[in-house]
């Protein structure tokens, strides 16, 4: 087991490559400030890695679509948890490039309040993008606020994501005729999304996105049916104030058969059997 502790770090973006962190590590920050200003970190080719207690920020603020702090590829058995993001220039979290496998993203700040944001709204539009293939990922109990989109971003072919007990809330009401979005998904993605809240969202799931199993409200007992089948419980609805005009929200059980392949057990939290092996 190897930790790697950090209070402050500045770097200017002149300074060379972003930090790589390796297999079998943890990176956690010690004390409410321990602070990476200037670069993100990159995970390519790793297992078994846990990142928390860090505020990230400050990269290529000012550049627009330049820079991620965490960038992820090839890498199976991470757990993002209990960070702060705040003005990057680009993606908060970016996975691509080959498998993205038993990832775990909660209890995160993910602040999109931005002086330079894309649209000039104050409003980071580049928050987390998953392309890899294939990708097992929960996204769990984060708080994203000032925010107009990819909130995620997910595509690619193999692509299972679950979407649980998120906050999200825009401080200034968002009128882009549905534009800006939380949930952006390809065609080809199967995604759980439950127990999330959208307070304040113009439009919680883009329309057309992949393959959604989804409810706003309460659900039928034959939806839940289906869930207490497949997941061993009931499924969790989502809650959306104002209730949006473009509801993309949907039940389509696509997701349900490609979940059963797991024989009822998610791929949610993979880092507690993770944290045994630090």
């Amino acid at each position: 087991m190897r930790i790697a502790m950090a209070r402050r770090r500045h770097w200017s973006a002149s300074t060379g490559p972003r930090p790589e962190i390796g297999s079998n590590k943890t990176v956690i920050g010690v004390g409410p400030s321990a602070t990476i200003k200037g670069k993100g970190l990159r995970l390519n080719g790793v297992s078994n890695v846990v990142i928390r207690n860090l505020t990230i920020s400050d990269i290529n603020q000012g550049a627009i679509f330049a820079g991620d702090a965490i960038a992820i590829a090839r890498a199976d058995l991470v757990w993002i948890g209990h960070n702060r993001f705040h003005n990057i220039g680009r993606q908060m979290i970016a996975g691509g490039s080959g498998p993205t496998t038993n990832i775990t993203i909660s209890w995160n700040d993910f602040d999109g309040s931005d002086t330079y944001s894309s649209y000039c709204n104050g409003e980071h539009y580049w928050n987390l993008l998953f392309l890899g293939v294939p990708q097992t990922i929960t996204i769990a109990n984060n708080y994203f606020h000032e925010i107009s989109g990819r909130a995620p971003h997910i595509d690619g072919a193999q692509a299972i994501i679950h979407l649980l007990n998120n906050y999200f809330h825009n401080t200034h009401a968002q009128q882009s005729g549905g534009f800006f979005h939380a949930v952006d998904a390809g065609p080809s993605v199967q995604a759980l999304i439950e127990g999330n809240y959208f307070d304040n969202i113009e439009t919680p799931i883009k329309t057309g996105s992949g393959h959604i199993f989804g409810f706003l409200g309460k659900p039928s007992g034959t939806v839940q049916n289906i869930c207490l089948t497949v997941l061993g419980r009931r499924c969790i609805e989502n809650i959306a104030i104002p209730v949006p005009r473009i509801n993309g929200f949907r039940l389509d059980n696509a997701v349900f058969n490609r979940l059963e392949l797991f024989q009822g057990h998610l791929f949610l939290f993979h880092f507690q059997s993770m944290m045994f092996r630090q």
